[in-house]
């Protein structure tokens, strides 16, 4: 089944409660049910589309769709007002619509975060408390996470198999006979590992800009390697080369006044012809800024 006709796994959250696991989750799941599986507002709207128009568009097309709860979905606020109280809220707009779809609806309840009373939401965001809801969290995420997608696997059925599964099945049916002689069609070669001193210029949420360098190594299984933020570079951690895709987080320190807290930067990356692809999200710290997309390029 080609990726552009699966069905899709829609991703709701709030910027400033989950954008940094909203941006994990999705690449865990992109990992496992391929690319172009899964939506979420940050890189996936059509420039220049009608925001309200795109998002319907999009749950239209949505076979499930994942409702992540922080500690602070609820409790959000606009001018002194409880933004899910808000018709025009698009996380309200987001999980109405899905509800009102029937399709499956899975709240995802993010580290000590609760599901919130039934007196505590609109009308009609109501019915999400009756459904079934999953915690994922950072202490236990890769366990969370293999839950949520054997899960969803069992929701969505076959047409939700993993492209290596694909694949396998291809490989086992298929061969093309030339020149006389029987060669097996292997389906697409992965791309090449990353090796490599790459650079990308950076704006970033606050306005400015910085010349980041990515340098990469692959020695046996081990990724080796650095990722600058703001300038400086921080040695890779969690490290992960699969499929074409390079995960892996890093961290950085701030100090405001007298207190200093620990930044962790997730990159999730793939090829984009000559070129990466960065998507980029950051929690902890003093703030949680939304996630990036931005290209990088071979250094000169």
């Amino acid at each position: 089944m080609a990726l552009e006709s699966m069905s899709q796994i829609f991703i709701s959250y709030r910027r400033e409660d989950s954008a940094g696991h909203a941006g994990r989750l999705e690449e865990a799941l992109e990992r496992h049910f391929g690319a172009h599986s899964v939506f979420r507002d940050v890189e996936d709207l059509p420039p220049g589309q009608p925001f309200p128009a795109a998002l319907e568009a999009r749950l239209h097309s949505a076979d499930l769709a994942l409702v992540l709860i922080g500690p602070r979905w609820l409790t959000a606020e606009r001018d002194g007002v409880q933004r899910l109280s808000l018709s025009d809220d698009y996380v309200r707009m987001e999980v109405s619509r899905a509800l009102g779809r029937g399709i499956p609806v899975v709240p995802v309840l993010l580290d000590d975060a609760v599901l919130p009373a039934e007196d505590e939401l609109p009308a009609d965001l109501r019915p999400l408390v009756q459904r079934h809801a999953v915690r994922v969290s950072d202490a236990g995420w890769a366990d969370d996470v293999a839950r949520l997608i054997a899960a969803l696997t069992a929701e969505l059925g076959e047409q939700r198999r993993p492209p290596s599964m694909h694949r396998r099945a291809a490989l086992a049916g298929v061969a093309v006979v030339l020149a006389g002689g029987a060669w097996w069609w292997l389906g697409p070669k992965t791309p090449p590992f990353p090796a490599g001193v790459w650079q990308a210029e950076v704006r970033y949420h606050w306005g400015d800009t910085y010349q980041e360098r990515f340098e990469f190594e692959l020695a046996g299984n081990a990724v080796l390697g650095s990722a600058s933020f703001l300038g400086r570079a921080h040695a890779l951690e969690e490290t992960d080369w699969r499929d074409g895709q390079l995960i892996f987080v890093t961290h950085s320190e701030s100090t405001m006044g007298s207190e200093t807290r620990t930044s962790t930067h997730r990159y999730f990356i793939t090829r984009e012809g000559e070129q990466l692809k960065v998507r980029y999200s950051t929690a902890g710290g003093f703030e949680s800024p939304p996630p990036m997309v931005f290209l990088a390029s071979p250094a000169s």
